[in-house]
């Protein structure tokens, strides 16, 4: 089946998610997006487009909804599409908060599989403001690394279903 997996990473740890569930589709033709590099990719020829992002304050950012604001069309016409974030909050109600935020409710209807992933706060790959926030508001003075491989199995079971 032909994939399209579209991402938008500002630290990293979305594009290593996507790469992850990429590598569990291996009878997939895999195409990877970053749309950090291309922000009107063609999507009409893949039957199954995964998209995800990461999530900073509760929502994921604007250039990722403006995607999908502006390509909901395109990601209609694929037979199968998945959904997925990458965050640091552990509380269900609040992740499935920051799914209903970060995407629009009719793809989220459509969608035949959503999944938070974890996350990873990588201090070190971070500019100073960001930094000063997440210790802050996080309380932590290290780098922490909580991707759920887990959901990232799961996912890929549903979406292979």
């Amino acid at each position: 089946m032909k994939t399209a997996i579209i991402y938008l990473s500002k630290y990293g740890t979305t594009k290593k998610v996507a790469g992850m569930i990429g590598a569990r589709l291996a009878d997939d033709e895999v195409t990877m997006i970053d749309l950090n590099e291309d922000q009107s990719p063609d999507l009409s020829f893949y039957e199954r487009i995964i998209v995800g992002s990461s999530v900073y304050t509760g929502t994921a950012k604007k250039k990722f909804k403006e995607f999908l604001s502006v390509n909901h069309v395109s990601l209609f016409a694929a037979r199968e599409i998945g959904l997925f974030l990458c965050g640091m909050e552990p509380d269900k109600t609040k992740q499935q908060e920051e799914m209903d935020r970060s995407f629009p409710e009719e793809l989220l209807r459509h969608s035949k599989v959503r999944g938070f992933m974890g996350g990873e706060l990588i201090l070190e790959k971070m500019n100073f403001i960001d930094k000063f926030v997440v210790k802050k508001l996080m309380k932590t003075t290290s780098s922490v690394f909580n991707i759920n491989e887990q959901a990232i199995d799961l996912f890929v079971e549903k979406m292979l279903s």
